[in-house]
């Protein structure tokens, strides 16, 4: 399911659309409604008691998790992906305003939002 989600928001968003976090993470929801994926914004982190992840997203019963950051991933974004994958589960940052191509950091998948 993270590839297929990978695959769904890479490079498919314009400059106006990344610019704005709150437009952004609308039309990001929309795509993903549309594609017949549940969202839920500010999910609380499985396995770190106070932290939160941007978004949950199902389908089918299975989970991915992605933390929305802006030009590069942030600290606190890489350990909460790190200890999600840690534990079996799915999750990758995706960088809204970056134009790099896909890649890894400390093995957790970074990917651009912006086209």
């Amino acid at each position: 399911m993270k590839f297929e989600l990978i695959t769904l928001l890479s490079n498919q968003f314009d400059k106006h659309t990344t610019n704005n976090r709150v437009y952004f993470i609308r039309s990001l929801i929309s795509k993903l409604n549309l594609n017949g994926f549940t969202v839920v914004k500010e999910a609380r982190h499985p396995h770190l008691a106070s932290a939160k992840i941007n978004l949950k997203i199902s389908k089918h019963g299975q989970t991915c998790w992605i933390e929305i950051d802006n030009k590069s991933p942030r600290i606190r974004s890489l350990e909460r992906i790190q200890s999600i994958n840690e534990h079996g589960g799915n999750g990758f940052i995706l960088l809204r305003n970056s134009f790099l191509s896909q890649h890894k950091t400390l093995g957790i998948d970074i990917v651009s939002a912006r086209k």
